[in-house]
């Protein structure tokens, strides 16, 4: 698991940089114990800075509980904690699990919804804003083997829809300042550089877009700005033939440089910025003794995975140990 630089995993330059409007750095720490028998303990603690302001940290309240599913709903608890002088907004869940069949109820716990009811039904394309989701699926396995009962544990993290509206966006306002250029552009025309900006991002995404930052992300945005004005520029030919491609490479530049651009978007997908300041840090307790895992670290028998939900926004991320309890 590539681990992606907190605020550098969405494909526009300066988003995290952006005020969040939902507090500082968000830490979400899960601590999970698997036993013998089958059953288990989940302990949930999500801890974000409050506001000044009273008001503020009202609506962080809410807002917050409303895109991290952190309400008395979902069994969550608020409390107020102190740490080096700063106020914290802590939230708390303890969810029991009575057996190997149980493990699946966690599915879905950790959940980042990408917009709020207002912006919910907006569509980008063919998605609705509504339909963005981070989300979790849990999954615990047992055998028997002649040294005893061995166990699986696996945990996969993953977005819905997420890197489609990404695309969409850039696809959308691309568009929409070659048509504010050039208006003369049959709709054929649009259409056709709509689709072709598309599956030139989704290319780029292929080559690792959303997964890098400095000099890597600044050559793969070029050869995309240079694929996308070649072809911009041999249909725009056909109604206005001097264009020049160098016009079209600035724009597409442009556009992923563009803070309010990037405000735009987090304005109607505020999970999103949320997702970008949060980092988990994932404890697992297994029964007996761990035979494999691909854990970052390991405290004593506990094994550990910090994580950001960035990094499972091309392919699901997943958290996987073995034990075995020896007879």
């Amino acid at each position: 698991m590539k681990r992606i630089q907190r605020g550098r995993w969405i494909p526009i330059a300066s988003l995290a940089a952006a005020s969040m409007g939902l507090g500082g750095c968000t830490e979400y720490r899960i601590e999970t114990t698997l036993n013998a028998d089958g059953s288990g303990v989940r302990h949930e603690k999500m801890m974000v800075q409050e506001f000044e302001d009273e008001a503020d940290n009202a609506a962080l309240r809410a807002d917050f509980g409303y895109l991290m599913f952190a309400t008395e709903d979902f069994r969550w608890t608020h409390e107020r904690e102190v740490q080096d002088g700063d106020t914290l907004h802590v939230f708390l869940r303890e969810t029991q699990v009575k057996g190997h069949d149980s493990w699946t109820d966690l599915s879905d716990n950790v959940h980042i919804a990408g917009a709020t009811g207002a912006d919910a039904d907006t569509r980008v394309g063919n998605v609705r804003l509504g339909d963005v989701h981070f989300r979790n699926r849990v999954r615990v396995e047992s055998g028997r083997v002649t040294e005893g009962t061995t166990f699986t544990y696996r945990e996969t993290f993953y977005w819905e829809n997420l890197a489609e509206v990404l695309v969409e966006y850039f696809a959308r306002a691309y568009t929409s300042a070659i048509v504010a250029q050039y208006p003369s552009l049959t709709n054929e025309q649009r259409i056709e550089l709509a689709e072709h900006v598309r599956a030139s991002y989704w290319f780029t995404v292929g080559q690792g877009l959303f997964e890098t930052s400095g000099d890597k992300e600044n050559e793969l945005v070029s050869a995309f700005a240079e694929r996308t004005a070649s072809r911009t520029a041999r249909v725009v030919r056909a109604r206005y033939p001097d264009v020049r491609e160098e016009f079209f490479k600035d724009l597409v530049e442009e556009i992923y440089d563009d803070d309010e651009f990037e405000a735009s978007m987090s304005d109607q997908l505020p999970g999103i910025q949320l997702a970008i300041n949060s980092e988990i840090v994932f404890r697992l307790n297994m029964p007996g003794r761990v035979t494999s895992s691909n854990a970052h670290d390991r405290d004593g028998n506990t094994l550990v995975w910090e994580f950001v939900p960035g990094d499972a926004l091309t392919a699901p991320l997943e958290i996987v140990a073995e034990s075995i309890v020896e007879r």
